[in-house]
């Protein structure tokens, strides 16, 4: 393990840390890493370049994971290839020559005879035939960071003047990342359209981010973090659930939750999302008025939404609203949800929904009902005090599911009272818990009409409060009584399905009505 403090400065900078670092903090990816430097390594010994796009959104792991390949290739493979890292951000690469000029000055070679020649095409020859010189029979590996921001600043005679080199000297390959597929490799008619092998970067799993963030504590010196880690796990569980496999945001999350402590979840995950708000800011801006209107409403919806829906909501001509959404998903914003003769379309990065609702009094009460769902669904004994109180509330639930199961309605549902009105001097949480406890043992039954009792004596008897908080179970329900897979799609934001999802397997004992578009 390198020394404690080692990452502390470089969370959002993976490129300034050492190897042995990216080596400890990489979690979940370590076959993708495996998987391509093979490739690179067979394509040095065959004498074949090889050319790697690296998908995920923003937070995702990809400059992480460029990184480390980078230090591998340089540490194992330098004998055939010499790799050469591009700046996360390449703000003067207009031209082809400009490519290869900074290629030259990475390796430490001096460029001003060439860059002072006076034909540009000349310049890009001289660069490209150095760089063979140099090279010396190894291949060159460039890695860059944000391809995408290169192809947009580069017009497109030079992105192709740039594709015919790699393709006439079979001297390059190179490993790019990107958010997701761009109009400049996805397009058919553009220079590098199938040109890439692409690697799109999963989400970590729960355990797996829970480990990442366990790392960085450690890393971090903060030992007592990692000791009581059981203590707040449900809780850090329902911000990991929202942050979406996001290895960044589960940084994030170990930070807030230091800070923060484990009280409310709900302002925990608050300071996360609102910490993105420059960089969310920034989003807006960069899209013009209609396009802005339309990604904004939506991202202000409840639901996925349909063309006809956003045509209405922003009072737009449809045909306009159709050929603008189709330009925010080919550039990443949005994504579609084809059903029949319906398609409807959400937000692509979750979390930019999360921090849209946050903002918004509706929006906030809703995440908040579900952080607290997600933290009671696993759940953690009450503290030493409350154990009567609790047991005694508990004792009435089971009576209560013994009741309802046996067919014994009007006696669950009395029972079910008793037990709220033993819980009345619990904390919140502690009863969120009790109650989901007692909901999984009906939900494990399988019986639909036994859940829907349930659920309705508990919001009689535990407050409307339990409504918005038993959401989940109600969407679950649903689904089952519909058998209808579209609801996932046409009712449910992203971070609510998997929950829900869940749910439904548990209640059907069955994968038949799983998302699965």
């Amino acid at each position: 393990m390198p020394a404690p403090g080692s990452a502390a400065v470089c969370r959002y900078s993976p490129g300034a840390l050492d190897n042995e670092t990216l080596q400890y903090l990489l979690v979940g990816r370590e076959d993708l890493l495996g998987e391509m430097l093979e490739e690179l390594d067979r394509a040095s010994r065959s004498g074949t370049p090889r050319f790697f796009l690296l998908t995920g959104s923003r937070g995702a792991g990809k400059s992480h994971l460029l990184s480390l390949l980078y230090h591998r290739v340089r540490d194992e493979l330098s004998g055939r290839i010499i790799p050469v890292k591009l700046a996360e951000e390449e703000y003067s690469i207009f031209r082809a020559s400009d490519f290869f000029l900074r290629v030259l000055e990475e390796m430490g070679i001096e460029t001003s005879t060439i860059a002072a020649l006076d034909d540009d095409p000349l310049v890009r020859d001289a660069a490209v035939d150095t760089l063979a010189e140099a090279a010396a029979g190894r291949r060159i590996a460039v890695f860059v960071d944000n391809v995408h921001e290169l192809f947009i600043q580069m017009d497109r005679g030079e992105i192709r003047a740039l594709r015919s080199v790699f393709q006439r000297t079979d001297l390059f390959s190179m490993v790019a990342s990107a958010p997701s597929l761009f109009p400049g490799v996805a397009d058919h008619d553009e220079p590098f359209y199938n040109f890439f092998r692409v690697f799109h970067l999963r989400g970590l799993e729960i355990a797996e981010a829970k480990e990442l963030m366990k790392r960085v504590a450690r890393l971090d010196g903060n030992t007592a973090f990692v000791e009581n880690f059981s203590d707040y796990e449900p809780g850090i569980e329902g911000l990991l659930h929202l942050a979406g496999g996001s290895p960044r945001l589960a940084v994030q999350a170990y930070e807030a939750v230091s800070r923060a402590g484990t009280r409310d979840m709900a302002a925990v995950f608050f300071r996360m999302t609102d910490e993105q708000t420059p960089y969310y800011r920034e989003v807006f801006g960069r899209l013009p008025g209609q396009r802005r209107l339309i990604f904004d409403t939506v991202l202000s919806a409840d639901t996925p939404l349909t063309p006809k829906d956003i045509a209405e909501r922003a009072r737009l001509n449809p045909a306009t609203v159709t050929a603008q959404l189709r330009r925010l998903e080919a550039d990443g914003y949005v994504v579609s949800r084809p059903m029949r003769k319906r398609t409807s379309y959400e937000v692509r990065d979750r979390l930019f929904w999360l921090w849209r609702a946050m903002r918004r009094p509706a929006g906030r009460d809703r995440v908040s009902a579900l952080i607290e769902f997600l933290e009671a669904w696993h759940e953690r004994e009450p503290s030493h005090a409350a154990v009567t109180r609790a047991q005694m509330a508990r004792l009435s639930l089971d009576r209560a599911r013994e009741e309802l199961l046996s067919g014994n309605e009007a006696n669950g549902l009395s029972l079910i009272g008793e037990a709220y009105g033993h819980a009345e001097d619990l904390d919140p949480g502690t009863v969120r818990r009790i109650t989901a406890g007692f909901l999984k043992g009906i939900i494990s039954e399988g019986r639909v009409g036994v859940i829907k009792s349930a659920v309705r004596g508990i919001v009689a008897s535990g407050g409307a409060g339990f409504e918005r908080f038993l959401k989940p179970v109600a969407d679950a329900v649903a689904i089952v009584e519909a058998n209808d897979t579209r609801l996932y799609y046409s009712k449910l934001q992203p971070e609510e399905r998997a929950v829900v999802a869940g749910i439904v397997r548990v209640i059907t004992g069955s994968e038949e009505l799983a998302p699965g578009l």
